[in-house]
């Protein structure tokens, strides 16, 4: 089976307790305004991976858990279900994911029985209040299991926390002794 991917980082303390590695999937029905990842909303798109070759990929790093979100993790739920089984098979990482939909809506989909927290509901902008782990006040968080239990206080901070990442870095021309300085520090100085 194959999973249609956006994007995925190998190593995140940003996306949950516990260094985790961070998946999200191709595909959204639901086209929130002020979307994070409006480039994951088109069904086509991404990369899609064989869930095994992904699932081996992923166990490759030292993590405690993954997070999903995307696009809309549970239009690939199948896929997803797979992934995760094949994970678990080998190794117990926690799972949370981000969905557009309701609990409610979702509660009897298979990958829900994979999942120790989901956070649930559509991103609405005027709602985001700036609470850490979610994107806007009308999205809950479900601890489906004990494994995050004692984490619920990451879930309710008015502190998020954010990584940045920078893939490419170039220097173009000749840059001044100064300047090498000041990239060898950080440009802290």
């Amino acid at each position: 089976m194959k999973l249609r991917v956006y994007n995925f980082i190998e190593h995140t303390e940003a996306l949950g307790p516990f260094k985790r590695f961070g998946l999200w999937v191709q595909g959204c029905p639901f086209r929130c305004r002020g979307c994070m990842t409006p480039e994951s909303i088109p069904n086509e798109g991404g990369l899609e991976i064989e869930t095994s070759k992904l699932a081996e990929y992923i166990l490759s790093f030292e993590n405690e858990g993954i997070t999903i979100s995307g696009g809309e993790p549970f239009m690939q739920s199948d896929a997803l279900f797979e992934l995760l089984n094949i994970i678990k098979s080998k190794k117990d990482l926690g799972v949370i994911i981000y969905s557009g939909y309701e609990y409610e809506e979702i509660k009897n989909n298979p990958l829900i029985s994979l999942t120790d927290v989901l956070i649930d509901g559509r991103y609405v902008d005027e709602l985001n209040d700036g609470v850490a782990l979610r994107g806007s006040s009308n999205q809950k968080v479900y601890f489906l299991t004990d494994r995050y239990k004692g984490y619920e206080y990451m879930y309710e901070s008015k502190n998020r926390e954010v990584e940045v990442r920078i893939s490419t870095f170039e220097v173009v021309g000749i840059p001044s002794k100064k300047f090498l300085e000041r990239l060898k520090n950080g440009f802290h100085n």
